[in-house]
């Protein structure tokens, strides 16, 4: 996995807290096989990050940049569980699933302060 390119120093700490979050739920829910699987779909989030807006046809726009992560990350997470939901299990991922809810927005909320012109 590459080096994240992050607009300034609020934006790198809410997407580590927010991707920290993430991946540990994932990894206490699955097998080491799947976590794996998991980040690969994680890293392909922060590849498309990272070349947002070099590419002819995107316009890139700051603040779709901002949340490209957030944004891609909890609907990744969100099918990971998913697919990992059985009976035994259900209750753990619909919890872990409130609790990213609530950090998603407190994320996009941070991110939302942030500028252009911020340091």
């Amino acid at each position: 996995m590459q080096q994240t390119i992050y607009a300034n120093e609020k934006h790198k700490q809410a997407i580590e807290t927010y991707l920290l979050m993430c991946k540990e739920f994932a990894k206490e829910t699955s097998t080491k096989a799947r976590y794996n699987n998991y980040l690969e779909v994680i890293s392909l989030i922060l590849d498309y990050h990272n070349s947002y807006g070099s590419g002819n046809r995107e316009s890139g726009n700051f603040f779709d940049w901002l949340m490209i992560i957030p944004i891609n990350v909890s609907v990744a997470t969100n099918g990971y569980f998913a697919a990992l939901e059985t009976k035994s299990n259900a209750a753990i991922l619909r919890a872990y699933k409130v609790v990213l809810d609530e950090m998603l927005q407190e994320t996009v909320d941070k991110i939302d302060s942030i500028s252009p012109d911020d340091d």
